[in-house]
């Protein structure tokens, strides 16, 4: 799939996989992960992401000790036009709280999907399929497959 149908004009949450794709050129979904980042540059879509995703992406650099790649990756992201890194807040824990114990999701998924709630996003990119169990008429679940 090279392109996610996505309503223009609209705000959606990035989970981390979306930006793995993007980063490392994923055989399957890196040219979907292209086109999302090409809308959110060209200010189609805009997207929110919560600060969890550094601490998830930058663990491979820094094992290898490649902290200049992980500094590229951090300046890449916090200078991307139309992406707002959200940080946790006191709201986005207890909603992420809520949504562990109603749902089942893990900790880094429900912080994840409260960002998405709490900065009103549209809905959640993903690729997680157990996500899916979060989409409404009112939050939206994309996947890659």
């Amino acid at each position: 799939m090279d392109r996610l149908k996505l309503p223009e004009n609209q705000c959606y949450a990035l989970d981390t996989v979306v930006l793995i794709y993007f980063l490392e050129r994923h055989p399957q979904f890196y040219q979907a992960a292209k086109n999302i980042f090409s809308q959110i540059e060209s200010g189609q879509i805009s997207a929110v992401c919560s600060t969890l995703v550094f601490a998830e992406l930058l663990v491979p650099a820094f094992r290898a000790e490649k902290n200049e790649q992980a500094k590229k990756v951090v300046h890449i992201l916090t200078n991307f036009p139309n992406l707002k890194i959200i940080p946790m807040t006191i709201d986005i824990s207890i909603t992420a709280a809520r949504l562990r114990t109603t749902f089942g999701l893990r900790t880094p998924d429900a912080i994840h999907v409260a960002t998405a709630m709490e900065t009103k996003a549209t809905g959640i990119i993903t690729n997680d399929k157990d996500l899916k169990k979060m989409a409404s008429p009112d939050f939206g679940v994309w996947l890659f497959s």
